[in-house]
This record gives structure tokens, C-alpha cells and sequence, in this order.
């Protein structure tokens, strides 16, 4: 059977880190589905949105970048999917299609101070301004 866009599917909750019949989700789609991930990404700039609890799921192998936001001197953790939301909308609106395109973007209450290299992973750090 295939699901379809307007098929019902009955509610679930499935937990971070559970288990399905003893098989760990992160090893499996980690095992199964990174070379394909590489192949599609191959020839792509790479912004990851991605809290940092799936990088368990795909490691990324070429250089990339991913955000992190500050708030009076600290990460902001509980409202962080709320700002890449606001980024990921804005590329969405604006057409970005490279990377220099996303760090000349104007983004309000955001202002960028730094990018951290470390290793493939280009950090980009926002502050925070109200």
C-alpha cells in the first residue's frame, strides 16, 4: 500500500532515543541512508537547520554550515528552533542561493558577530538584539 498526501494516519508519539523492536533509529538511518545523502548533497552548499540531537542520524562530510544564537552572553537552546525558522523562512523568501547571499542577509532582531571553523563545520553565531 502506498500513503497518500490525504490519507489519515492515526496519531503516535514515538520519544527521542527510543527503540523500535531493539533496533536504535539513529544507527539504522545512519547505516542505510548516509551514502545516498552524500550523493544528493554532493554538489551543494550546505546550511543545516537540524537541532543538534539528529546529527546522530547523518554525519555530514564536506564543509557546512549550521547557527547558533546568543542571548545575554549565552546559547539560546529553548528558542533556537524559532530562529532558524525565522532563517530558514527568510532564505525561502529572498531566493538565497549561495552562502555569501545568507551572510549579507538583513535579519531583524538578529546580528551576525562571528563564524567558528571547526573541521567541515563553518558555525555562524547570531546575536540577539531587542
Amino acid at each position: 500500500p502506498i500513503l497518500c498526501g490525504d490519507d489519515g494516519i492515526p496519531d503516535y508519539k514515538l520519544k527521542q532515543n527510543e527503540k523500535l523492536d531493539k533496533i536504535a533509529l539513529e544507527k539504522f538511518y545512519k547505516n542505510n541512508f548516509s551514502d545516498a545523502i552524500d550523493n544528493y548533497l554532493e554538489d551543494e552548499d550546505i546550511v543545516d537547520l537540524r537541532a543538534g540531537f539528529y546529527e546522530k542520524f547523518y554525519q555530514i562530510k564536506k564543509p557546512y554550515y549550521t547557527m547558533k544564537f546568543i542571548k545575554n552572553n549565552k546559547v539560546v537552546s529553548h528558542w533556537a528552533k524559532a530562529y532558524r525558522g525565522i532563517v530558514l523562512k527568510l532564505i525561502a523568501q529572498n531566493n538565497i542561493q549561495t552562502i555569501d547571499e545568507l551572510l549579507n542577509l538583513n535579519i531583524k532582531n538578529l546580528k551576525l558577530i562571528e563564524i567558528k571553523r571547526i573541521k567541515f563545520k563553518n558555525e555562524i553565531l547570531f546575536t540577539i538584539i531587542e
